[in-house]
C-alpha cells in the first residue's frame, strides 16, 4: 500500500513562522518630516520615543531670534523688499507652540513681543532672569521669488530657505541645526488687453512671503517637538482602565491628536506599556490607550497588575505619558 504524503508540513511551518513574527517597529518621529497618526502606531511594537525625559515634562523657556531675513528675484538676482515685521510675525507664530514659553532676550525694538506678552504668548525676561531660559533658537532666512509662465496664467512662487540652529543654554551644547524649506505660490491671470483679470497682485506680495516663511517655520516646530517631546504624569484612571488622566494639557504643550507612549518607571528604567491618544483640555488631558505591548516581559508583568486593579496601579506606580512624534498642524492643534 502506497503512503500518501500531504504537503501540510511546509504550510504549517510557514504559519508558525508568521505567527511568531514580531510586530514592525514604528516610524521614527520626524522621519520624512511628517506627522504621526494613530494608524501609524497601532500595529507596531511599543517603544519609547527618542529624547523622552521626565525632567523636561514642563514648559521650557525658548528664546527666539530670526535675523537676516532677505528676499531676492531669482531671474534678475536683484534684492526685493521684505515685510519689515516678518521676523516679529514669525516669532508670534512660534508663541503658538504651547510646549514653550517664548522669551525675548532683549532683541525686540518695536513692541511686538511686548504684545505677545500681553496676550500670554511670551515672557519678556529681565537680564537676571535669563538663567531660566532653556533653549535658544536662531536662524536666517532667504526668500527667493520665481516667475513661471504657464499656458493661461503666470505662477508667482516664493521659496523660503531657513537655516537654523537650537542651542541648549543650560549646558552650552547645540541640540540640532538644519535647513527648512517652505513654498507658497499665487496665480496671476491677464486679459487679452494686458490687464490683470484676477488672482495674485503686488499688494499680496508680503502675504505670500509670510506663507512661505511660515511653512518653513512649521518644519522647525516639528523638529523642536520631536527633540523635546511634551509629557506628564498619569494621575488618575477609570475603573475600566480605558481612560486615564494626565496632569498636563494644551497649555503645557499637549496637542489635540497627539500620539503618546504610556510608560512606567521602575527603579529608573522606563518600561513602555502602550500607545495612547491625548484629548487635552487647558491643563489636563484624557489619555485613551489603544495598543498595548505584547512582547516585553516587564511590560507583561505590569499589564497584569494594571488589569487586576487599574486605579490601584496608577496610585502605586510612577506612570507617565510622553508624546510620540507630532500631530498634524502642531502650531494650531487643539
Amino acid at each position: 500500500m502506497k503512503r500518501i504524503l500531504l504537503p501540510f508540513g511546509p504550510a504549517i511551518a510557514a504559519a508558525a513562522l508568521c505567527g511568531c513574527a514580531s510586530a514592525p517597529l514604528p516610524p521614527q518621529p520626524g522621519s520624512g518630516g511628517g506627522f504621526i497618526l494613530q494608524k501609524d502606531l497601532e500595529n507596531c511594537q511599543v517603544v519609547m520615543p527618542p529624547n523622552a525625559n521626565t525632567q523636561n515634562f514642563r514648559k521650557l523657556g525658548l528664546a527666539v531670534k530670526f535675523n537676516n531675513i532677505s528676499a531676492v528675484d531669482r531671474a534678475t538676482g536683484k534684492p526685493l523688499k521684505v515685510d519689515s515685521f516678518l521676523s516679529n510675525r514669525l516669532q508670534i507664530e512660534m508663541g503658538k507652540l504651547k510646549r514653550f514659553t517664548i522669551v525675548d532676550m532683549g532683541y525686540d525694538d518695536n513692541g511686538f513681543l511686548k504684545d505677545m506678552e500681553d496676550a500670554g504668548q511670551a515672557n519678556v525676561a529681565a537680564p537676571d532672569e535669563l538663567r531660566q531660559v532653556d533653549l535658544e533658537l536662531t536662524g536666517s532666512m532667504v526668500l527667493t521669488k520665481e516667475i513661471h509662465e504657464l499656458s493661461d496664467y503666470t505662477q508667482v512662487r516664493y521659496v523660503a530657505e531657513f537655516n537654523f540652529k537650537c542651542r541648549n543654554l543650560q549646558d552650552g551644547t547645540q541640540a540640532f541645526g538644519d535647513t527648512a524649506t517652505g513654498i507658497a505660490s499665487r496665480k496671476q491671470r491677464w486679459s487679452i488687453t494686458g490687464g490683470m483679470r484676477g488672482g495674485f497682485n503686488e499688494e499680496e506680495e508680503y502675504a505670500v512671503q509670510f506663507e512661505a516663511a511660515l511653512k518653513a517655520i512649521s518644519v522647525v516646530a516639528n523638529k523642536l517637538g520631536n527633540t523635546y517631546p511634551a509629557g506628564g504624569r498619569i494621575v488618575g484612571c477609570a475603573a475600566s482602565g480605558e481612560r486615564m488622566t494626565l496632569d498636563r494639557g494644551f497649555e503645557q504643550g499637549i496637542a489635540g491628536g497627539q500620539q503618546c507612549v504610556v510608560f512606567v518607571e521602575d527603579e529608573g528604567v522606563k518600561i513602555p506599556l502602550c500607545y495612547a491618544r491625548a484629548e487635552p483640555s487647558d491643563n489636563t488631558s484624557g489619555i485613551i490607550p489603544y495598543a498595548w505591548d505584547k512582547t516585553g516581559k516587564d511590560a507583561a508583568i505590569f499589564k497584569k497588575k494594571f488589569d487586576a486593579d487599574p486605579k490601584a496601579f496608577i496610585k502605586n506606580n510612577e506612570v507617565f505619558a510622553v508624546g510620540y512624534g507630532v500631530p498634524e498642524n502642531p502650531m494650531d492643534a487643539r
